[in-house]
């Protein structure tokens, strides 16, 4: 069951146990016109076109089976996540992510373990 103070659904699917404590990084960022910047006067000239959002998560220690589902929720052209937002609160947005990073921690027993599973998604 999703938690309810901080989830982290990707497309309905409760993935809030995978992510490690302090694992999920919020950001925000504006996305601004060709024509903003700053003028010969030295004035910034700020013209936003639209503000976005950036996820990077780390994981904690994941058994085989549970990285593999983590693996294949992601690998979709887009991703709908349900998450704690820091200005809207719990929000849910539209992402893409390219990749997907982890090592094989080992075996224990009998269960093959990935740790240091870390990825980024960007708001579409």
């Amino acid at each position: 069951m999703s938690n309810p103070l901080a989830p982290f659904d990707i497309d309905g699917q409760d993935f809030s146990d995978c992510v490690k404590q302090g694992g999920l990084r919020w950001k925000k960022y504006d996305l601004e016109s060709q024509k903003a910047g700053r003028a010969r006067d030295t004035q910034m000239h700020r013209l936003i076109l639209g503000k976005k959002r950036q996820l990077a998560v780390s994981c904690r220690r994941l058994t085989d089976t549970r990285a593999r589902q983590l693996a294949t929720a992601l690998d979709k052209e887009t991703v709908t996540i349900r998450f704690p937002d820091m200005r809207n609160g719990i929000t849910t947005k539209t992402f893409y992510g390219t990749e997907i990073d982890g090592g094989v921690w080992g075996v224990l027993n009998g269960v093959l373990k990935w740790d240091n599973v870390t990825f980024s998604l960007t708001e579409v």
